[in-house]
């Protein structure tokens, strides 16, 4: 029997508007049809989902997360990286991943994880040994000898080229060599660090740690299988050098400048933001919970970040919700405050907000025919809150209901 769901308010993000006492019908896993509540008929032929009181919209999507872990700074150091097995990761990380979708996010895409842990979920997920989100996975995350993510182990025990952690590279043959190992092995695009990073000991955020030749090298490589790229990227030199190479996202983007956003508007390059990364470290750490160079890092970068996301905004660059979720203190399932922070720190227009969470992301993914709006023809991933987020943002943080793939995994 096909499922019909009423909707007090429904906001397809196809564009702007919403509205009021609409039905969407959904046949398997599909929406077959999207039409006024009046105009259904006999509500006997189906299987009737009431949200007659909710404001209903697409599944969320974060084009941000790791799996592997759930807000704790130890679990980010070496210490624990490289003394915590892949099966491990991988039974932990599904856990996480669930709570992701109970949260609101059908589809995320993962940004890299420990020995293909992140393939492995979403493997288990697709072939129905588990349930959980929609998953886009990045695979080992690319980085140079000594960049955000190398290890600070000694030369005895680090890994070279590949530690199971990263995929260490050196010049542009080992960059491309990279991207190729990862397609190999499951990875459904790549990412690749541009800059150093805030988390990352004995370096600076701001200062480029790829060389355009090598980062050339890695979206080339995408761009031969029709692949997208993303890039870490705190530092304004490692941002306009990514763009520059035809990366698909620059993630953070800290230290963006004006001529910076006008050459991603004019490549089509989107941005994932991340706002609640920094701001939940920095909000929520207790005396002695995160190293000092990590904390003054954080702060260094937050005082420049809200104000240049919000430049970027304002001038047109494309922007896709995006959370950092494993961060210190961001757990799996609660990152939805990233969307109450996109309208108060970066000043977005709450519709906007929403479309970047939904029909951007999808477009980022480039998945926007199966996903991302609710229109006919396209996967039944749909969730609902009480009240109205358009009003009160703070109402995404709390999503009653949970629908992906015509199944209901959450309905409060």
């Amino acid at each position: 029997m096909k499922k019909l769901i009423k909707c007090g308010m429904l906001f397809r993000a196809t564009n702007e508007a919403t509205e009021q006492n609409m039905a969407i019908v959904i046949d398997g896993n599909k929406i077959s049809d999207v039409l006024g509540i009046s105009q259904v008929g006999d509500l006997g032929n189906f299987d009737v989902i009431d949200l007659s009181e909710k404001f209903v919209m697409p599944g969320l999507i974060d084009a941000h997360t790791h799996c592997w872990a759930n807000g704790s700074f130890q679990d980010l150091t070496d210490g624990a990286m490289y003394s915590i097995s892949i099966p491990t990761y991988a039974l932990r990380g599904l856990k996480w991943v669930q709570d992701d979708l109970m949260g609101g996010f059908t589809t995320i895409r993962d940004a890299g994880a420990p020995g293909f842990a992140d393939v492995a979920i979403r493997d288990a997920i697709n072939e129905g040994y588990h349930w959980g989100p929609r998953m886009m996975v990045a695979g080992l995350p690319i980085n140079a000898t000594g960049g955000h993510g190398d290890s600070s182990l000694q030369p005895p025990y680090s890994g070279g080229d590949r530690n199971n952690v990263r995929a260490i590279v050196c010049g542009p043959d080992q960059a491309r060599q990279a991207a190729r190992f990862n397609f190999k092995y499951g990875a459904d695009y790549i990412k690749f660090m541009s800059t150093y990073g805030v988390m990352s000991v004995g370096d600076d955020p701001g200062p480029q740690e790829l060389t355009y030749e090598e980062m050339r090298a890695i979206v080339e490589v995408a761009e031969f299988r029709g692949k997208t790229t993303a890039t870490h990227a705190h530092g304004l030199n490692g941002i306009r050098c990514a763009v520059k190479a035809g990366v698909t996202s620059v993630e953070h983007g800290t230290y963006i400048d004006e001529e910076t956003a006008e050459m991603m508007i004019e490549k089509g390059t989107y941005l994932v933001p991340t706002i609640i990364a920094s701001l939940r470290m920095l909000n929520m750490a207790k005396e002695g919970e995160i190293a000092d160079y990590a904390m003054k890092k954080a702060r260094m970068c937050q005082k420049v970040h809200s104000n240049n996301i919000r430049m970027a905004y304002e001038k047109g660059v494309k922007i896709a919700l995006g959370t950092d979720v494993a961060a210190p203190y961001v757990y799996h399932g609660t990152q939805a405050e990233e969307l109450v922070l996109m309208v108060e720190k970066i000043g977005m227009k709450p519709e906007h907000v929403l479309i970047s969470a939904t029909k951007t992301g999808s477009e980022l993914l480039r998945w926007d025919n199966k996903i991302g709006t609710i229109e006919k023809g396209k996967l039944a991933d749909i969730i609902a809150v009480d009240g109205n987020p358009l009003v009160d943002m703070k109402v995404m943080k709390n999503v009653s209901f949970v629908m992906k793939d015509g199944t209901v995994y959450k309905n409060n």
